[in-house]
């Protein structure tokens, strides 16, 4: 469990789902109009650059947000797990995905047409403000965490991004499985190649911070961890 004092609300992924405070009404609106989309992990949602048609609802799995830049590397800046809502912003804004998703895990998602989703939103206020929430939430997470790959150093940026990926992964468990995810998409999440991240977990192992079976990851050291990161 994230110590109490550490400010886990301004880098963490996790966030009041968009469907938990919707009336009855408006999830049978959903549910009369969605299509379900399956994907396999690793499958992309949408590119960067594509025109939305459609807001997606996860029903099931994790997905990650991330921005190509040099040589095509991924910047993974966001998470999304079960019953959040993908590309909205690009639908209010009307313009084209300034990312791309992809699945970390197979995944389940509704597909509202943007016609329904504007007419979900203008005629529910209630709606509308947790729409705000999540779009305000996602933007300050997105500062903090800007701030992070601007100013602290590839240790501690690996302890924040550990901290933050196993609240992530064990959102909803009553057993914590640990963190599954690529060498590759850690680093990417970290900002730093992955012979950078590599070393820096095995130092975090001979230090008795996290342990690793089987290309799982636990936290042993919550509160060394916490201290490594430097965001108190």
């Amino acid at each position: 469990m994230i110590k109490a004092l550490f400010p886990n609300k301004q880098y963490s992924f996790i966030h009041e789902s968009f469907l938990q405070y919707i009336s009855d009404d408006v999830l049978e609106i959903i549910e009369e109009k969605k299509t379900v989309l399956k994907l396999k992990k690793g499958q992309v949602l949408f590119h960067e650059g594509v025109i939305p048609t459609v807001v997606y609802i996860l029903k099931k799995g994790k997905v990650k947000k991330y921005a190509i830049g040099l040589n095509g590397k991924e910047h993974i800046f966001y998470l999304a797990g079960e019953n959040r809502i993908l590309g909205h912003h690009s639908v209010l804004c009307d313009e084209t995905y300034p990312h791309s998703a992809a699945c970390l895990t197979d995944c389940t998602f509704y597909l509202i047409p943007k016609h329904i989703f504007f007419s979900i939103i203008e005629n529910n206020q209630e709606v509308l403000h947790r729409l705000l929430q999540n779009i305000s939430h996602e933007f300050g997470v997105f500062l903090n965490n800007s701030k992070i790959l601007a100013q602290h150093n590839v240790r501690e940026r690996t302890a924040l991004s550990i901290i933050k990926l196993e609240e992530f992964f064990s959102e909803g468990e009553i057993i914590n499985d640990g963190i599954r995810l690529s060498r590759k998409d850690h680093s990417n999440i970290v900002g730093t190649s992955i012979e950078s991240l590599v070393r820096v977990l095995h130092d975090f192992k001979e230090e008795k911070v996290i342990e690793i079976k089987e290309n799982v990851m636990f936290i042993k050291d919550m509160e060394k961890l916490i201290s490594i990161a430097n965001v108190i």
